[in-house]
């Protein structure tokens, strides 16, 4: 395994498995762990994972990769292979999802709406408008003029393909 590539695997174990507040505390950890790293370099390896900085239950901070939480073995497994083949994570799973005319409203856990809207918004997809996120809500307007089918294919990319395929199938979420 190339040094990158175990650098990642170490910063994907601490940061599903710590609390860490701040880029210097994570740099330690990895130093205790055998990887001296800079601050550029890191920046780009929590970029990459996709990390984001969220409040948490004790009026902190703490970075999370969106997923993480709800990562089993398998999937843990699955996102570290993303990492290193370069391709897309899925985003943390939201709690819910419903749709009001060209509004889609996601609601996930308290602090993880912001990693949820990034990757959204990473889709770059030309059905998806904009995003606006709150600690546990995200805002996603959607082109009116685009049809249910493309807007469910674009964020089936990013959300559960079940909860989307419920969410544009039940006529009470409109």
């Amino acid at each position: 395994m190339k040094k990158r590539d175990a650098r990642i695997n170490e910063i994907v174990e601490i940061l599903t498995h710590e609390v860490i507040s701040s880029q210097e505390a994570l740099t330690n950890r990895l130093k205790e762990r055998g990887y001296k790293v800079t601050q550029a370099t890191l920046s780009r390896d929590l970029k990459q994972l996709r990390s984001i900085k969220v409040a948490n239950e004790d009026g902190g901070y703490r970075y999370v990769m969106t997923g993480a939480s709800t990562w089993t073995a398998g999937e843990e497994e699955s996102a570290k292979n993303a990492v290193k083949n370069k391709m897309p994570m899925v985003a943390l799973k939201p709690e819910s999802m419903r749709v009001s005319g060209n509004m889609i409203v996601f609601k996930t856990r308290s602090g993880y709406a912001g990693g949820l809207a990034y990757d959204l918004d990473s889709l770059n997809s030309r059905h998806i408008l904009g995003t606006i996120a709150g600690a546990d809500t995200v805002f996603v307007v959607v082109d009116i003029n685009a049809s249910n089918e493309e807007i469910a294919e674009d964020l089936r990319r990013v959300v559960p393909a079940e909860m989307v395929d419920e969410c544009f199938l039940n006529t009470n979420n409109y």
